[in-house]
């Protein structure tokens, strides 16, 4: 009469297993990307009653064993490995593995793995888990010196530095590229006109007025409450102009057309159907309009005004010449203003002249001269002794500074063309001001990006990101992490989106994949598991009691 009461008492056991599990995976429906287990049973040891024969050929037919089993077993505990729901979050160090993977993390005394990135900045600028405190682990040697970007990464050294607050130096400029078209056919009188190099775009298509100017790819940083976007330069009859617009959240591309329109009188502020912001001056002609834009001294937020900054597209009617603009920064990173001025000559070509102000020094050679079109409009080349070249002598510095002016690609349409239409002139130039390092962004495939005030994004690091044959099989070591065991199989380490590895989701966290149904579910069928085998107990218990009786 013993076994039943042991086969009752390894019921109530699998069963009390089970309702832990359950209890656990209840506990954690908000912990940060965990995932749910499920015990799963099994039978245990067999006592035979009575063997399994054969029988005898025509006479007698073979019997089954008879056997009784001596209870249950809790056969497995598996890992719902299936992907959490994504919250948005917006914490810029937040990010979540979309996909196979693990973020990886040195305790010190070995390497742990988390789905779970919940990550901040300590004191000595090392990302760091915000539970743990345990190192994040970067991959490759993005953020090492490279001799083009400032280097955050020491090579050998897998953390990951993100040095917020640290100076980026600024950048003299060497070349200036041009693009846009120098009609070839007469102008007539037109209006003097501003616009954005770069078509605002609204996520993949071009922004329109009622567009939030944070939605905009122009904006590198979202704008918060107390932000300001300053406004400079001069207006259609040359009075120096200096205001602000206040900005948050809310703000729409509206905003600011109507404040640009008011803070320079005589000019009309619009977004056309191609997504370009333009100011154009209410009367035609050649105006001394100048407008610039820049971010709040005090800003979270971060218009790129440095890649794509206001440029004179049109400067009006002023004969036959074609006006534009470049910013040129000396090699303390300060920025100055260089007017572009295009004119037709009588064999076809043109010349181009460079003009600053006094003040900020002398254009040591201010002529580009002989700039010449092929009959399909594309670029030939410069003829004559020309180097394409524009030396200044800025105040303040001792040696000259030469700037190279490309054209374009001979023979193509990809920089400077002359065709027929609507004269245009964009530029691109590899200078910037100095400034400082304020926040960051990831991409899909782990790339950190250092975001500075300058509107500078500098490639500071790449998430190491582990994978594994069979990641069930990892330990659990609670906070979160993980470890490698046997079954698990070695870690393969490599970046997001390559060898299998899931996509990193900036500004957002896995969820916890427990369904809080099927746990309520299982809950009810464990308890009525439970319940029965505590029955099972009762009655072996209840004979027990009546064999003690005959006993007597």
């Amino acid at each position: 009469m013993a076994n039943p009461l042991i086969t009752g008492v390894s019921g109530l056991s699998v069963h009390q297993k089970m309702i832990e599990v359950i209890g656990n995976n209840i506990a954690n429906i908000n912990s940060t990307a965990f995932k749910a287990r499920r015990a799963y049973f099994s039978d245990v040891f067999y006592e035979t009653i009575r063997s399994a024969t054969s029988g005898e050929v025509g006479q007698i037919g073979g019997t089954n064993a008879s056997q009784i089993g001596t209870g249950a077993k809790v056969a497995t505990i598996s890992l719902d490995g299936r992907q959490g729901n994504m919250e948005t979050t917006g914490g810029q160090l937040d990010f979540a593995l979309e996909g196979e993977g693990f973020f990886t993390m040195d305790t010190g005394r070995g390497p742990l793995y988390t789905r779970a990135g919940v990550f901040s900045i300590d004191k000595n600028g090392i990302l760091v888990d915000a539970s743990t405190g345990y190192r994040i682990q970067r991959f490759g040697t993005v953020g090492e010196p490279d001799g083009i970007n400032p280097a955050f990464q020491i090579p050998g050294a897998t953390e990951i530095r993100i040095p917020i607050g640290e100076s980026i130096p600024g950048n003299k400029t060497t070349e200036t590229v041009l693009r846009g078209n120098l009609s070839s056919s007469t102008k007539t009188a037109e209006y003097h006109e501003i616009a954005t190099s770069h078509p605002l775009l609204d996520g993949a298509i071009p922004a329109t007025g009622a567009s939030l100017l944070n939605s905009l790819d122009w904006v590198t940083t979202p704008f918060q409450a107390g932000d300001s976007i300053e406004m400079s330069g001069t207006d259609v009859d040359g009075n120096a102009i200096s205001t602000s617009l206040s900005v948050d959240g809310t703000t729409t591309v509206d905003d600011l057309l109507s404040s640009l329109s008011s803070s320079f009188p005589g000019t009309t502020a619009s977004i056309d159907t191609d997504g370009f912001l333009r100011l154009v001056a209410d009367e035609s002609g050649a105006v001394p309009m100048i407008v610039n834009l820049a971010n709040g001294s005090t800003n979270v937020g971060q218009l790129d005004v440095v890649s794509n900054p206001l440029f004179i597209e049109n400067a009006g009617e002023d004969g036959n010449i074609i006006r534009g603009g470049i910013e040129v920064f000396d090699n303390r990173g300060e920025g100055h203003v260089v007017g572009l001025a295009f004119e037709p000559q009588a064999d076809g070509t043109w010349n181009m002249l460079a003009t600053m102000d006094s003040a900020e020094g002398d254009i040591l050679t201010s002529e580009i001269n002989g700039i010449s079109f092929n009959s399909d409009g594309s670029f030939a080349g410069i003829q004559g002794s020309a180097t394409g070249e524009l030396e200044f002598q800025f105040v303040g510095q001792v040696d000259p500074q030469v700037v190279t002016i490309s054209f374009g690609t001979p023979g193509s349409l990809n920089g400077l063309k002359s065709i027929s239409g609507e004269s245009s002139i964009a530029t691109e130039q590899d200078g910037f001001p100095p400034g400082t390092l304020n926040s960051v962004s990831v991409d899909g495939n782990g790339i950190i990006d250092g975001l500075a005030t300058n509107g500078r994004r500098i490639p500071l690091a790449q998430l190491a990101i582990a994978s594994f044959r069979n990641p069930a099989g990892l330990e659990n070591r609670g906070d979160g992490t993980l470890q490698v065991t046997r079954s698990s199989g070695d870690v393969q380490l490599g970046s997001a989106q390559s060898g299998g590895r899931g996509t990193i989701r900036s500004g957002q966290l896995e969820q916890s994949n427990v369904d809080i149904a099927a746990e309520f579910t299982r809950l009810i069928i464990a308890q009525r598991g439970f319940s029965a085998n505590a029955r099972t107990i009762t009655v072996a218990n209840e004979m027990l009691q009546e064999l003690t009786q005959i006993l007597r």
